[in-house]
Parts: C-alpha cells; structure tokens; sequence
C-alpha cells in the first residue's frame, strides 16, 4: 500500500519532467518513513537545515529496495545516505528558490494531486486515509506535502519550459539518425475459445475438437462453447502486440499461419483453441507519426540539461555545510 502512495503523479495542469522525479521521491520517502533516534544537525543549506531524523527517513523508504546482504554493507549503507543527502541538499536549493520566486499553489491543484493519487491507484477516500495513517501521516501534512511538490515542480516548468523551444530541423535530424527507433510493434489478431475445468468440459472439449475437424465456423463454436473473453463476437480478441495475453496463448497463436487453428491448448485453469486470422510484422513509422514524440524527448533532453546546470552553478553560491 505504501509504496502505491508514492507512485508519480500528474498534477491537472502541472506537467511533470525528467528533472524533477527526485523531488517525488525524496519528498514521499521522508513523509512515509519515521526515524526514532534524537534530532540533530546533518546539513545547513542556506538558511535551512536537514536533519537526522529527514536523512534517516529518506534512506529508510531506500533502503526497502535493497535485498541481501548489501542490506548490511556498512560501506554501501554510507554511500546511500551520502546520495540520499545530496539529493534532499538540492530539494532544499529549488525550494529556496521557489519560495524566492513567489511561486503559488492553488487548493485546486492540491485538490487535483489527491484526486489523481487516488484514481491512479484504485483507491477510495477512505482507503487512502487509512494508508496515510498506517505510514504516520495526516491528511492535512499530506496535503501540505503535495503542496510544495507541485509548488517546486511549478517553479521548474516557469523557470526552464518556457526558455525551451526545440525546432523542427532538430526533430528532422533526430529522425533521420535513428528511424531504427520508430517502428511500430508487430501484432496479431485471433479468434479464442476457452472452456474451463469444470463439468462436461471434457465433452465440450471433444464438441469443439471434432467441430474444428469438420470444418466448422469458429466463431461459431466460440459462440456454443466457449466460457472465456469476446463471446458474443465469436472469441474475436482483436489486434493484440506481444505479451497483452497469457504467454500459453500467444506462443500457440504464433506458431499458426494466418487461418489456421491450434489443437486443444491445457492450462491449469482450462483448455483454449486458438485461431490466428491475421498476423502483422513490425513497420517503420512515418516522420508525422513520431514527430510530436521526438520534440518531447529532446525537449526533456533539453530541460534535464539546463536544470542539471542551474543546480551546479546554485550550489556554488549556495552556503552549504555538511555535518554527517
């Protein structure tokens, strides 16, 4: 549940960028863990301060996502915390210079944020209560948290969108180098049936098997026997692209031609016949097709650049002390 509530969000009408995921995770990870050790001092950055208990907080959520026996690995322990605390170093810097900027977030953005946690999710008003008290958190912190995510994330896009353009001869140029990029997926497209483990199956099993040998319709077999997807269209899957079905499937699909029909197919949960109708290789798309694309990632390109520069040169003038 926790690490559900920390997936990324969109924000209305706030994009997101490559730049600023730190940010998403630096911030939850500090909301949701909950150090037990006495405060004090490990970084001023500015006018501000980290402490223990932030840093600890952080490199506990991190450290979840370490197995085995580096989970114990002093040394890599250090060096998490050491990047851990660089990076909540530069969420303090971009809030600094958000709060300079005079950055504002309306109660309908924060509104929004939940709204997409919650849909994101799956989850209703009370579920997500329930996980935000289980991870020590209120409603309101929690909404003052999403507050000064979506504030920095704003301060990113006003500073560095806006002085981005990317033009079309790049986008040309960029295609050109590397069409090998643009190819749409091959894909198929079959006819199932489907007959579970049950009673009868087996008669109802040996009906499609000796349907399918006398050259009946499969649709319209799908339609008397099958108890699986589409059978009111005759089993009709419609276009699928590698791995959007069970791999037992796909692998008997794949063997066919285009028209033909695969035995009985048993699975754990039942049996399937298959019907390849048609079958498309993979092809290159056209300029048109990917070029909206394209300006999106040399745009995030781009941006990640101008940031990454920003902060360095925000650093250097920054007073920063380190107290670890």
């Amino acid at each position: 549940m926790k690490k559900n509530i920390i997936r990324a969000v969109r924000f209305g009408h706030v994009r997101l960028c490559g730049v600023s995921i730190f940010l998403f995770f630096m911030f939850f990870a500090s909301a949701i863990a909950r150090a037990e050790v006495v405060d004090r001092i490990v970084a001023v950055v500015n006018d501000s301060i980290i402490t223990l208990s932030e840093l600890n907080a952080a490199a506990s959520s991190a450290l979840d996502t370490i197995a085995g026996p580096e989970k114990k690995d002093a040394k890599k322990i250090i060096e998490l915390k050491a990047r851990i605390l660089d990076g909540l170093i530069e969420q303090k810097l971009v809030k600094q210079a958000a709060d300079k900027a005079g950055i504002e977030v309306s109660e309908r953005e924060i509104d929004n944020a939940v709204e997409d946690v919650r849909r994101g999710n799956n989850m209703t008003q009370d579920r997500l209560l329930l996980a935000l008290a289980q991870s020590g958190l209120t409603f309101r912190a929690y909404r003052e948290q999403l507050k000064e995510q979506i504030r920095q994330v704003k301060f990113i896009g006003k500073e560095f969108r806006s002085k981005i353009s990317v033009e079309d001869s790049e986008i040309e140029e960029y295609y050109r180098q590397n069409k090998d990029d643009f190819f749409s997926p091959a894909s198929y497209r079959i006819n199932l049936i489907f007959i579970p483990v049950g009673t009868k199956s087996a008669d109802k099993v040996k009906a499609v098997e000796a349907g399918i040998a006398g050259g009946a319709d499969f649709k319209g077999l799908a339609t008397a026997y099958s108890q699986g997807a589409a059978v009111a269209s005759g089993g009709d899957m419609g276009w699928l692209k590698p791995g959007e079905i069970s791999n037992i499937i796909e692998t008997a699909a794949l063997k066919l031609k285009p028209g033909g029909t695969s035995g009985a197919v048993s699975a754990a949960e039942g049996t399937y016949f298959v019907k390849l109708v048609d079958i498309k290789t993979k092809q290159a798309r056209t300029y048109e097709e990917v070029k909206e694309s394209i300006r999106e990632r040399l745009y995030k390109k781009a941006m990640e650049g101008r940031f990454g520069f920003w902060l360095t040169e925000w650093k250097k003038s920054a007073h920063i002390e380190i107290r670890l």
